[in-house]
């Protein structure tokens, strides 16, 4: 009996031993996946791209920038949007990482999310730069707008490419730009009921996703982007429909689906909308005109009334 009871005793330490190594690995692993949860980039904020394979033949030409100087020490720097044309030398695509352009204050272009941020938080619109963060395409030439942070107070700024050790220089005193364009300046306030959203003027998203997948947005093609921020929501504010309706032609043209999103901003239509939510609506059109007419209603129907609501906005 003796040994049949030591038996149960063993059995019993054994299985508490499991159980305590299963419930540490439990909590091992929840912390690991808050740590995670808790540093992730806000859905709102621009976040740093991953690096991707530089093909080596890639030749880049300076093709045009614009400088926008920080003379009121709102930011703590300014900035170049440079358009540069990638071409890969009679390949059919291209392929570079642009952590491989360093500025000669040693900033690596593939680093600067925490200056576009800082932006958006003053309120400027970068989303009107066009400015891209990954440069992959299925075309070759590729020509694109490139963010480039700065500080110094010299009249010149350096930009070395580490792959064939060329360069290119800017002028920091031409091609000035008044920074106060890019200032979020027509949002309006619409009262549903009780509650209260902010609708921001029309701007266009260059890097979207489909169900989480990067979406190439053909080149015919525009997605008009209208930021939605949600001062006040009574219970089960839901965005149900949206059209955008231009003024020049009355063409009526429907609000992407949920699937969409752009990297910097989720999507919310048919999403129960809380006070302090940040999110955007998507409307897909041709960019066939070199000159479009952006003028037109924002049609809004929630599901806390039985009427649209209409905006007059054009792009910003």
């Amino acid at each position: 009996m003796a040994k049949i009871r030591k038996v149960r005793i063993d059995r019993i330490l054994l299985l508490l031993l499991i159980s305590v190594s299963l419930i540490g690995l439990f909590v091992f692993g929840i912390s690991k996946i808050y740590n995670i949860w808790k540093n992730r980039p806000a859905d709102d904020n621009a976040a740093d791209p991953l690096p991707v394979k530089t093909d080596e033949n890639v030749q880049i030409q300076l093709e045009d920038y614009s400088v926008y100087k920080d003379d009121e020490d709102e930011l703590g720097f300014s900035f170049i949007i440079a358009v540069m044309k990638f071409d890969s030398a009679g390949e059919t695509g291209i392929s570079f990482d642009l952590g491989n352009l360093q500025t000669s204050e040693k900033i690596k272009l593939n680093n600067v999310s925490k200056y576009i941020n800082q932006l958006e938080e003053k309120g400027y619109k970068t989303g009107r730069m066009n400015i891209v963060n990954v440069v992959v395409s299925n075309n070759s030439p590729y020509t694109c707008n490139i963010f480039i942070p700065y500080k110094t107070d010299s009249d010149t700024l350096r930009i070395m490419n580490g792959i064939d050790a060329s360069w290119m220089e800017f002028d920091l005193d031409k091609n000035a730009n008044d920074l106060s364009v890019l200032k979020f300046d027509t949002e309006q306030n619409i009262e549903i009921g009780n509650s209260n959203v902010t609708v921001s003027s029309c701007s266009i998203s260059t890097m979207m996703l489909h169900n989480g997948e990067e979406y190439q947005i053909p080149s015919t093609l525009s997605v008009y982007t209208f930021r939605i921020h949600v001062n006040n929501a009574e219970e089960n504010l839901i965005i149900e429909d949206a059209r955008f309706v231009r003024d020049n032609n009355d063409e009526v043209i429907e609000c992407l689906s949920e699937e969409y999103e752009s990297v910097k901003v989720g999507n919310c239509l048919h999403k129960k909308l809380v006070s302090g939510d940040n999110g955007a609506l998507f409307f897909e059109t041709s960019s066939g005109n070199s000159d479009p007419d952006y003028k037109g209603c924002l049609m809004l129907k929630f599901s806390s009334s039985n009427n649209w609501v209409k905006i007059s906005t054009t792009l910003e």
